[in-house]
């Protein structure tokens, strides 16, 4: 019996080392092929470096991706015809190796820089000056970021639609002031019926360390505006691509918003969606 199973276990052995082998001589005449040596060339030219993100304390600016050429599925986009093509080329983003989708630690203070834009962010616990901000935001094509107080959204679901119809994001503000475990996913909930997305970020503008790690729990980022209910001047001062911008909406004069859209596009930027500026995928047309 013994000897019965040393010999299966032998032959079981063979037939792995066999199969490293074949693998073993097959990738190297796969790599010392003329093909794969232009296509690793052609890798070695263009690949992208991931920028990392700027971590200091307990404060992040988003990194952003590179991108780099996948030599085996190039190689074998080209391999029937024989000839090297760079319209074959396949390609695959590599995200920083301090990735936003591995950790839920820090205030995220800027965005993805890459992307060229600011977003804005109006918090929502009230019908005050709602209707007003809606048709501004229609009127002028922005691109709006609404973090919504669940006791108000309860309430108040057909003013949430209304936001949803003008493609605008939605967020959870907390409930009744706050965040709390009690209410968190119920609020999360009734934003992604409204608006069929994900409600993944929540906004921290005092650092509040209890609120992070209860966010955290959720997978949801903490974001943290570099400007809140900022002066004109603010604006003029510390605009910068990447960073964000809140307003509470029951102040907000809607003079100073028309401003601050127009400071914001005289510098070449745009309005964004959140989950395009607090997101590590860099535009390929950027690259």
């Amino acid at each position: 019996m013994f000897k019965n199973t040393l010999k299966l276990l032998s032959i079981l052995l063979l037939l792995v080392l066999s199969f490293i082998y074949t693998e073993s001589v097959t990738k190297t005449a796969r790599e010392s092929d003329l093909m794969m040596r232009k296509v690793i060339n052609y890798k070695n030219e263009n690949d992208i470096k991931p920028k990392e993100p700027i971590i200091n304390g307990d404060e992040m600016i988003l990194g952003y991706s590179g991108i780099s050429v996948d030599k085996d599925k190039s190689y074998k986009n080209m391999k029937k015809d024989n000839k090297f093509d760079k319209n074959k080329i396949v390609y695959e983003d590599s995200l920083p190796k301090n990735t936003i989708s591995k950790t839920y630690d820090y205030y995220i203070k800027k965005g993805n820089v890459k992307i060229g834009g600011v977003a804005l962010i109006f918090k929502v616990n009230s019908n005050d000056n709602l209707d007003s901000l809606l048709s501004f935001i229609a009127k002028n094509n922005i691109k709006a970021n609404f973090f919504v107080d669940g006791l108000w959204l309860s309430k108040n679901v057909d003013k949430a639609l209304s936001i949803s119809y003008l493609d605008a994001e939605i967020y959870n503000l907390g409930y009744d002031g706050s965040y709390s475990k009690e209410y968190m996913s119920l609020t999360n909930n009734i934003i992604e019926s409204v608006s069929l997305k994900k409600s993944n970020l929540c906004l921290n503008e005092n650092k509040n360390d209890t609120d992070k790690e209860l966010c955290k729990k959720k997978k949801m980022h903490s974001i943290t505006p570099s400007l809140v209910d900022p002066t004109i001047f603010d604006v003029k001062e510390k605009l910068d691509k990447g960073i964000m911008i809140s307003f509470d909406v029951s102040n907000l004069k809607m003079d100073n918003l028309g401003l601050i859209v127009k400071i914001i596009t005289s510098r070449g930027y745009n309005t964004e969606k959140l989950s395009n500026l607090i997101n590590e995928y860099a535009k390929k047309s950027q690259q």
